[in-house]
């Protein structure tokens, strides 16, 4: 079988194209030849980024002030500085003097400044008196006191006309005698209830509550020796107390009173014994038992938040507070401190003040510790 072309196949076949004629190369585009400028315009600079600066794109330069603008400158700067100077020293010695004005003199002294009265008292600054030769102070509990009792009970106030000046003592003396002389008709070798060690050429006697003083207002006798049962005459029960001040011997006993204007009575009483032991039998029963005739119905107190002093036991009692009043009508406390033993009372028909009695009783307190 004969192959054959038919038109069919003729035409499914491409017919090859001729080969194309190369393209003309393309001619590069010239630059613009620069036009000259007409005649008579102006001609612009040409700007260099990298050459010398166009002197017509930056502002003038600010002209120098003249030598006379600036020393008047410098004439008025110096005005302001002392201006602001002399501002802040008068400032500064203002509060300065202000700062004086208010810390110099007492905050009680400044108007509405000054704390309110709670009814504690004025004391001068309280002096511990001279021991002697040989002696120390008592260092706990069961020490005994070398010194003086009656330099050892608190001053007066200033409230009941006592002094701001501090007490001074006399050069400590030789402790008294402690038995009675021989020639006493009491002297049986039994301990005496009332102190004879100190005659009335050494203590002179002067009245409760107003103690002698000298020029400079300085107590120079404190209190006087007084009998260690006069605390027992002012007890209901003056006979038990009595024989429990013999029992124990007290030796010593000193006191000081005071009123002041609002009417409260202090009365603090110091008695003196041979040991502790002694002087705890004597406070033990009195806190327990005493009942003071001007005091009538005490009650045990409490002491609790009291700034108690080291070294002393301390028992308080008070009457019961009535409606019309502003607190107890009486109040006792009563101090153990080694060979002494105190009772601090105070009353008044109106109340006695709780500051008043805290004050009385910690600083006695502290002459005792």
């Amino acid at each position: 079988m004969t192959d054959h072309a038919t038109p069919h196949d003729a035409a499914a076949t491409p017919t090859e194209a001729p080969p194309a004629a190369p393209a003309a190369p393309v001619a590069p585009i010239a630059p613009p030849t620069p036009q000259a400028p007409p005649a008579g315009a102006p001609v612009a600079a040409e700007h260099d980024p990298w050459g010398a600066p166009d002197a017509t794109a930056f502002p003038s330069p600010v002209p120098q002030p003249s030598p006379e603008e600036l020393a008047a400158r410098r004439t008025r700067r110096r005005r302001a500085a002392v201006r602001w100077s002399a501002a802040v020293l008068v400032f500064a010695l203002a509060g300065t003097g202000a700062a004086l004005g208010v810390t110099a003199p007492d905050r009680t002294d400044l108007p509405g400044l000054a704390t309110e009265n709670d009814g504690r008292y004025t004391f001068p600054a309280l002096v511990l008196p001279p021991l002697p030769s040989g002696k120390a102070a008592p260092r706990d509990s069961k020490s005994r006191h070398a010194a003086d009792l009656r330099f050892l009970l608190l001053p007066v106030p200033r409230e009941a006309g006592g002094s701001a000046a501090p007490a001074v003592f006399p050069s400590p003396t030789a402790p008294a005698p402690t038995t009675p002389a021989p020639t006493d008709p009491s002297a049986s070798g039994a301990p005496s209830a009332s102190p004879s060690g100190t005659s009335s050429a050494t203590a002179p006697a002067s009245p409760a509550g107003s103690p002698s003083t000298s020029p400079s207002g300085a107590a120079a006798a404190p209190a006087a020796w007084v009998p260690c049962d006069a605390i027992a005459d002012e007890q209901k029960e003056a006979g038990k107390l009595r024989t429990l001040l013999l029992q124990d011997a007290c030796r010593t006993a000193t006191v000081r009173e005071w009123t002041t204007a609002d009417g409260t009575r202090t009365r603090i009483r110091l008695l003196g014994f041979g040991s502790s032991a002694e002087a705890w039998d004597v406070f033990a029963d009195l806190r327990a038992n005493a009942d003071p005739k001007d005091v009538p119905g005490l009650r045990i107190g409490s002491v609790q938040g009291w700034d108690t002093v080291s070294g002393v036991d301390l028992a308080t009692k008070e009457t019961p507070a009535g409606a019309a009043t502003a607190g107890p009508t009486g109040r006792v406390a009563y101090l153990s401190a080694g060979d002494v033993v105190g009772v601090v009372t105070m009353t008044n028909p109106e109340g006695v003040p709780t500051a008043a009695f805290r004050q009385v009783v910690t600083l006695q307190s502290d002459l005792l510790a």
